[in-house]
């Protein structure tokens, strides 16, 4: 009876050791900001009457990459452009598969002013230009795992409204970008974006069987000794 309760204990020792290495591929980070609670404030029928709404899920792929997709929906209209901050170290190859409801993207820093009316202060960020939609999707892959981060997106002049534009951004956005865990949901004002750090490598399925069958021979010989 000793030495089933032994085995058993080592299979559960190796599957436990094996989930904490191995990223699930089954989870993604979720959250949404809305600003009907003011997560998004702004400019425009965007805001006024609005409602307006930030969604994203971020997933880790088997490559150990992460995959980014952004739902931005609001009044009818277009959505000329969306830029997402990432860290000031992060390259164009840093960022692949990008798709959605744009035309082009770059990377630069971006300020207020007649190109992004109302935007609170600078932001290093990936611009998502030719946007289009009041439901605007736009996904990519990236090696930069996700931290907390902030987002501007404009459309055009209010038509009856001279010199109002739609545009929103983040409640967050003057504030220091958290450092807190990332979790589901929203973290005082601010969104998922691709983190610093490229994320930490994963141990190859060769080095985990090594792993585990070191355990069990562990286990195996402490079984031996208490025989």
């Amino acid at each position: 009876m000793k030495n089933c309760t032994i085995g058993r204990t080592a299979l559960v020792v190796v599957a436990a050791i094996a989930a904490l290495l191995v990223p699930s591929l089954g989870f993604a980070y979720h959250g949404v900001l809305l600003s009907t609670d003011f997560g998004i404030l702004g400019t425009g029928r965007w805001i006024t009457p609005g409602p307006m709404s930030l969604a994203w899920w971020v997933t880790p792929n088997a490559d150990n990459s992460w995959h980014y997709r952004y739902l931005l929906a609001h009044p009818p209209g277009e959505t000329s452009h969306f830029i997402l901050e990432v860290s000031s170290n992060f390259t164009a190859n840093d960022i692949f598969n990008a798709q959605g409801h744009f035309g082009a993207w770059e990377l630069s820093t971006f300020t207020g002013g007649p190109g992004n009316p109302g935007m609170p202060g600078p932001m290093y960020g990936i611009k998502f230009d030719e946007a289009y939609g009041n439901e605007t999707v736009i996904e990519f892959d990236s090696w930069r795992a996700p931290m907390w981060g902030d987002f501007y997106a404009k459309d055009g002049a209010v038509p009856g409204q001279p010199g109002v534009f739609n545009a929103a951004w983040n409640a967050g956005f003057l504030a220091a970008d958290p450092t807190a865990p990332v979790s589901d949901g929203s973290y005082m004002g601010h969104l998922l974006v691709p983190d610093t750090h490229e994320t930490p490598p994963v141990p190859e399925p060769s080095t985990l069987l090594l792993l585990g069958s070191g355990l069990v021979g562990v286990l195996a010989a402490a079984r031996r000794r208490r025989g």
